[in-house]
């Protein structure tokens, strides 16, 4: 008889302060709902070898991406499981975009891997295992993709602490554009890290800093158009930390002169994603237009009144 484990997960949007969260900063991320994973593990009765199914690697385990490999073999290796298992992934959240795909894939895995057990999971196990499949996919990373996502609300995070906040309430939208361009958080964090050791970089790590307060305290008040004033402010810094990419501009320009208030990247940078603030569902509609013909490789529009 196949046994079968399930689990499911959402992505995750940095709304300010990416980053600067791996110096100790403050950073406020969101959940992203519009992008979803599920995994499916079931065990097989033919065959030798565990494999997976997704969109991103389809073949045996041994050859697959090693942030795939290892949280498998992890799985296998703790519980004793008997091989061979087929991991079946479904996912509308591309990759290598900052929008949490590593984390949530994480995720879904260790809910799908616990249900396959018929074990309960607390948060606080999913989490630690969650954030040890995250440290094989980036290397340093901040744990905030992690603790939004498990709690699916808003999320301020800093030093590993994080404190779930109250859903937005802001009178506009925000459009989340995949630019098409594969980045690579592991890398920018590298670099980034590497450019702080001067003073002329660090200052704009406690500048984005300084700002996620002044976004925490727009949201507070409902303030749509501080907020757009603050995202200009960070983007400016993400550029002179070196992780704004030519793509990330000319979408950034093409949504301005479509409406938008304001933009900056979001994630690690350097490709990835984006997110454009408008201030009614029309001028959404027409940034999303313009972009895609511009050719953004996927778009979606959010409301932020709750």
């Amino acid at each position: 008889m196949t046994k079968k484990g399930y689990g499911e997960s959402t992505g995750k949007i940095i709304l300010i302060g990416e980053h600067a969260v791996t110096f100790g900063q403050p950073a406020i991320a969101i959940p992203f709902n519009a992008g979803k994973i599920k995994v499916l593990i079931e065990s097989l009765e033919k065959g030798n070898y565990s494999a997976i199914e997704s969109d991103v690697y389809d073949g045996l385990l041994y050859d697959a991406p090693e942030h795939l490999k290892s949280i498998v073999t992890r799985f296998i290796d703790k519980t004793g499981v008997e091989e061979p298992l087929l991991i079946k992934i479904q996912t509308n959240l591309p990759p290598s975009r900052g929008l949490g795909s590593s984390a949530a894939i994480a995720v879904a895995f260790t809910r799908a891997s616990y249900d396959f057990l018929g074990e309960t999971l607390s948060d606080k196990e999913l989490i630690e295992e969650a954030n040890w499949a995250e440290k094989i996919a980036h290397g340093k990373p901040s744990g905030i993709d992690t603790q939004t996502i498990v709690s699916n609300k808003p999320v301020w995070f800093q030093n590993g602490h994080a404190e779930t906040l109250k859903t937005l309430q802001l009178n506009g939208y925000m459009v989340v554009i995949d630019t098409g361009v594969k980045g690579s958080t592991k890398q920018a964090v590298e670099d980034v890290h590497n450019l702080c050791e001067s003073q002329e970089y660090m200052k704009h790590i406690e500048n984005i800093g300084d700002l996620v307060y002044q976004a925490s305290q727009a949201i507070e008040y409902h303030n749509f158009k501080q907020l757009a004033n603050i995202f200009n402010e960070c983007q400016q810094d993400l550029r002179n930390l070196t992780v704004s990419h030519d793509k990330i501009e000319e979408l950034l320009e093409i949504g301005k002169s479509h409406g938008a208030i304001a933009g900056k990247l979001t994630g690690g940078g350097r490709g990835g994603s984006m997110l454009l603030l408008a201030e009614d569902l029309h001028t959404a509609e027409k940034i999303v237009a313009a972009v895609e013909k511009a050719g953004a490789a996927h778009t979606w529009i959010e409301y932020l009144g709750g």
